[in-house]
């Protein structure tokens, strides 16, 4: 009987609960769509507030700037920054590129409120006229994937809160006068695949912080006055494809780890004072399309393995102490445009598979101690607009297949034991000569 009972009370409460959604659903609907539209109404206010506080910022910052700079950004008037020139918006209307490279501008950021663009993405003011400091609140661009302030005239160091912006996927603050250490906090940039740093005034080493830095397929710390040694960490970044660490003030070995990056298309380590042999574990970098050591104090000979380097385009090993024979394998780099191999201490005669090289520009052997006459092979090399061979014990006659290289423009050959007399087409093309008197 009690069970009835409940039966019969839970049958009363659903009809009722039946029937009130029934004679209820069209308030219900009509409450939806009121909240929907009070939603909208919501959304849009705050997006106009939003793109009204944006506007208001940029335009503080623009009046801030020399005058004639202001006059190059005459588009920016009004409350609607999207529309501005160098200016593009997401959805939402929120500013998320700001690009003013090559326009010219000059002044400072101190008054660029960077806490004002939350969905800024990108900021390029490359090639530009800005000056004084980079301000530490650029650390509020917690989205901001690139920031390129390359080419302006910045001083003091970069500020602590630029490695808090986790989010950068490409940072370049190339030659830009800054100054101060690199620190360890580098590590922090895990996101970075660009970074470039060079044409600057740093002081201290590049920290070996910068090996976990493992997404980089490109870094540039060229001419910006780093010393110490290249850090044995730096073969982590297996995923570069460029790396430049020229005229800097580096010193020590070439660590064997640089073997690591087997992706790596261009290696520059020019202008520096690194010494020792090179690592054997360069001759296995078989992507690589430059290599460029010169200006150094490496010594040591070139083995035959450098025949792996099939890809070479470019090839400088000039201004070094590297002895013994040029390998008769290099004949194998058939990709080679430029060879530069003098200022050394190499010996023995010019090998015959030079003249495989048919895509050499330029052949720089000058400054060596290469004996023996130069081959005939050298006939071959119809691209040759630049043939140094001065300075060397060569000797014998020049070979008559010279008058096949008619785009020569530069001709060296003085300072050897030639004889003989100069074929008489060699000069065809050529604006500079230098040869021994004792051709004629």
């Amino acid at each position: 009987m009690v069970s009835i009972k409940i039966l019969a009370c839970w049958r009363i409460l659903l009809s009722f609960l039946l029937a009130f959604l029934t004679h209820s659903s069209p308030q219900v609907a009509c409450f939806s769509k009121y909240s929907a539209a009070a939603a909208s109404t919501v959304s849009v206010r705050h997006q106009a507030a939003a793109a009204d506080s944006e506007a208001k910022a940029l335009l503080k910052w623009k009046d801030s700037l020399e005058k004639p700079s202001q006059d190059l950004l005459s588009t920016w008037r009004g409350t609607s920054p999207c529309k501005w020139e160098g200016i593009k918006c997401d959805e939402s209307k929120s500013v998320s590129s700001l690009n003013l490279a090559y326009y010219g501008l000059k002044g400072t950021l101190h008054t660029f409120n960077f806490s004002s663009f939350p969905n800024l993405l990108s900021l390029n003011i490359y090639n530009n006229s800005f000056y004084e400091t980079i301000p530490p609140q650029i650390g509020n661009m917690s989205k901001v994937n690139v920031l390129n302030f390359s080419s302006n005239s910045f001083r003091g160091s970069i500020p602590q809160e630029m490695w808090t912006l986790r989010s950068l996927h490409s940072l370049d603050l190339s030659n830009c006068q800054l100054s101060g250490a690199i620190p360890n906090s580098i590590a922090n940039l895990s996101n970075l695949l660009f970074l470039d740093l060079s044409l600057n005034i740093f002081s201290g080493h590049i920290p070996p912080e910068t090996g976990k830095l493992n997404k980089l397929k490109y870094l540039g710390i060229g001419h910006s006055n780093l010393s110490g040694s290249i850090p044995q960490e730096i073969g982590m970044l297996t995923n570069l494809r460029l790396i430049d660490l020229s005229r800097n003030s580096l010193f020590g070995t070439i660590p064997e780890t640089i073997g690591n990056m087997s992706k790596l298309n261009i290696l520059i380590l020019a202008n520096n004072s690194l010494s020792g042999l090179i690592p054997l574990s360069i001759w296995n970098m078989t992507n690589l399309s430059w290599l460029y050591l010169y200006g150094n104090e490496l010594f040591g000979s070139i083995p035959s393995s450098i025949e792996n380097l099939a890809n070479l385009e470019l090839l400088a090993f000039d201004v070094n102490h590297l002895s013994g024979p040029i390998p008769s394998t290099i004949g194998n780099l058939t990709k080679l445009a430029g060879l530069y191999m003098g200022f050394n201490n190499f010996s023995g005669s010019i090998p015959a598979t030079i003249g495989n090289l048919i895509n050499l520009n330029i052949l720089r052997l000058q400054g060596n101690n290469l004996s023996g006459s130069i081959p005939t092979t050298i006939g071959n090399l119809r691209s040759l607009s630049t043939l140094e061979l001065n300075t060397n014990k060569l000797n014998g006659s020049i070979p008559m297949v010279m008058n096949n290289l008619t785009n020569l423009y530069e001709l060296l050959l003085s300072e050897n034991d030639f004889s003989g007399r100069l074929p008489p087409q060699v000069c065809v093309g050529a604006t500079e000569l230098s040869f021994d008197l004792s051709l004629y």
